[in-house]
């Protein structure tokens, strides 16, 4: 066994405070030795929240970091637009173990960013309640192995939900038709199945501010950010990178990591990158409905987060809960929208989104009234074959993404931020991460998660195919 000393941390690991990692049976110098003649330089494209995370976490391990974005400020593009839900049902352990760490940094936003001037977002613990229409053999797996990292999740029969939600008809509504289906109104004659609660999950109230947030600390640090800087070209040139900008003077880095959320395959496209998976832009509309559940007198709100998967809605509060914003879970019925030019999509709500969501919800929540159509239309970055995140290096030496991350992973922002900091850190100490996944330990709840679920070299993976906030 190889020993551990409080100066150097684990011998077998690199690290910080390692130079010397044992990996492979040899002995590897890392590069964070060179920082007494060389500073690694890092450029990041996209100053979203997993932009922003991943800037402060590299910066904590040493690295030059530069964050350019098109906008004028952070977290002003599809951040701006995310519900920022936190839960943890997932169908993949890694995922959800990775989203019970980023939960308890929420819970603890200033003790993880440390001082800054901002006002700090804030996490509403509202519970998360999934609404399921059956209850098989893997959603009693799904709450094993939810148990099993510390998350107290309460398995609910539909009696139960009723008596402990009794603003929700239980009916069941799988499969989800579309209002225009003549099925659509009538009865399956069935409930649903049963649920899950996640007691201290809810959501993040101001994502933009969250970012912000970040950025503060970041710039702390030391990080320094670019904005109004567009990428126009990306060139590899004598062992490092030179980004051009259509504004601006050129950039040059050791390192990219491309964080570009729905601009992920255009800036791949850029550097010459071609991965294994597919990510794509996907057009998403938000709607918000009055909550006439909400007590005027206590100012409270009984609604926690719903992910309705037999509905084919989820919904959350907004305003301190006096209206709830409603989005989709993506039921067979509905047709993706997927956009070839992020940069030329309709930007305002329309009326099938706002039939198709909040009638549906209207079905389980009796009680509200359809008003006209209010809302956000924006985009998703997904990984088309499995919708979960691509947090890698790439064949491009010094190139690396976190991209297919939209919908589902603000949620682990500050987890995919360290992730990635470790990547780079290890793969540009000569680790190689193809043929010995990174193993990212969770020091908040004590677990070490495999990362290959996340390679641009994985299987396909079971999954939902959706996305919740």
């Amino acid at each position: 066994m190889i020993p551990s000393f409080d100066l150097l941390g684990d011998l077998s690991t690199p690290g910080p405070r390692n130079p010397f990692a044992l990996t492979s049976g040899r002995l590897l110098l890392r590069r964070a030795v060179q920082v007494k003649i060389k500073t690694v330089r890092v450029a990041i494209v996209g100053g979203g929240v997993i932009g922003c995370a991943i800037a402060l976490e590299a910066r904590r391990r040493g690295f030059d970091v530069t964050v350019v974005d098109r906008m004028g400020a952070v977290g002003h593009g599809t951040t701006s637009a995310s519900c920022g839900i936190v839960r943890r049902f997932y169908s993949q352990p890694g995922m959800i173990a990775m989203a019970h760490e980023g939960s308890k940094i929420w819970a603890d936003w200033g003790g993880y960013l440390g001082p800054i001037d901002d006002d700090l977002a804030v996490f509403e613990q509202t519970g998360v309640l999934f609404v399921l229409p059956e209850m098989d053999e893997t959603v009693s797996e799904t709450a094993a192995e939810m148990r099993r990292v510390g998350i107290e999740v309460q398995v609910l029969s539909a009696d139960e939900i009723a008596t402990r939600f009794p603003f929700l008809d239980t009916s069941s509504h799988h499969p989800t038709a579309s209002p225009e289906d003549p099925r659509f109104f009538e009865s399956t004659g069935r409930r649903i199945g049963g649920g899950f609660f996640e007691r201290d999950g809810g959501y993040v109230v101001y994502p933009g501010l969250a970012t912000q947030n970040l950025r503060s600390a970041a710039e702390r640090d030391g990080v320094t950010f670019l904005m109004k800087r567009e990428v126009a070209a990306i060139q590899r040139e004598d062992a490092c990178f030179r980004l051009q900008f259509k504004q601006g003077g050129p950039l040059e880095s050791d390192v990219v990591v491309n964080a570009g959320g729905p601009h992920s395959a255009i800036i791949n496209r850029m550097a010459g990158v071609n991965l294994p998976l597919e990510t794509r832009a996907l057009r998403r509309e938000v709607h918000h409905m009055p909550n006439p559940l909400f007590d005027e007198n206590t100012q409270r709100n009984p609604l926690p987060v719903i992910g309705d998967v037999d509905g084919g809605i989820y919904t959350r509060p907004e305003a301190r809960g006096r209206a709830l914003i409603v989005g989709t879970t993506d039921p067979e019925c509905d047709e993706f929208e997927w956009v070839g030019d992020p940069d030329d999509y309709d930007e305002s709500v329309t009326e099938p989104y706002h039939q198709r969501q909040c009638l549906r919800l209207m079905k389980r929540i009796p009680e509200l009234q359809l008003g006209p159509p209010r809302g956000v239309a924006s985009l998703y970055d997904v990984t088309v074959q499995d919708w979960y995140p691509i947090a890698d290096k790439t064949d491009l030496e010094g190139y690396y993404v976190c991209i297919g991350t939209s919908g589902s992973s603000f949620k682990t922002a500050p987890v995919l931020g360290r992730l990635m900091a470790e990547i780079i850190e290890s793969c540009e100490g000569g680790a190689d991460i193809d043929t010995e996944p990174f193993q990212l330990a969770l020091p908040r709840i004590g677990v070490t998660v495999d990362t290959h679920f996340l390679s641009r070299l994985r299987k396909e993976l079971t999954s939902t195919s959706t996305v919740i906030g």
